[in-house]
């Protein structure tokens, strides 16, 4: 009976679909608007994906899904130290000031490698220096449930990016855009 607790679908009752994706737009929103001289986005990858849960991650709860979002910087940017080391660490001061929990790793040689905030309504925000810079969000710090909205709708994409590097679900309409 444990196991099977451990397996049911984690759903965030405090969000459906749409309202997710605003509060970490939002989210990240606020956290640019911290950075000196942001070179803005080279892309934005909105992702809604089936709830899944069990043992082996194999059933479906109707109704409900999970949602990510990343973003990435220009390619131009990735050695910049500016992206690389003051921006994360810049993140990591700003998102403690304002009261998140935030982590800090480091890869083998000291660099800075990820910072991940999450915030009290469980929106996680993890700044990835890993070959390319990404930050990426999403729910619970992980893939936490919320339920599907029939008219789910994405907003206009934050830093600049441009319709052909908008990878949003088909179908799915911009708002403002």
């Amino acid at each position: 009976m444990a196991a099977t607790a451990c397996t049911g679908p984690q759903v965030n009752e405090e969000f459906n679909d749409t309202e997710a994706l605003a509060a970490m737009e939002s989210f990240i929103a606020e956290s640019i608007a911290e950075l000196e001289n942001f070179p803005g986005f080279q892309s934005r990858l909105v992702d809604l994906e089936e709830c899944l849960h069990g043992v082996d991650r194999n059933e479906s709860l109707n109704g409900h899904d999970t949602v990510h979002l990343s973003y990435v910087f220009p390619e131009s940017s990735w050695e910049d130290p500016l992206v690389r080391e003051t921006y994360p660490e810049a993140l990591a001061e700003f998102w403690k000031a304002e009261g998140h929990e935030v982590e800090v790793d480091r890869d083998d040689t000291g660099a800075l490698s990820r910072v991940s905030a999450v915030r009290d309504d469980g929106i996680g925000l993890y700044y990835r220096v890993l070959g390319q810079v990404v930050i990426d969000a999403s729910l619970g710090g992980g893939p936490e449930c919320v339920e599907a909205d029939e008219d789910f709708t994405v907003p206009a994409p934050l830093g600049g990016v441009q319709p052909e590097h908008d990878s949003i679900p088909e179908g799915t309409q911009v708002d403002g855009g």
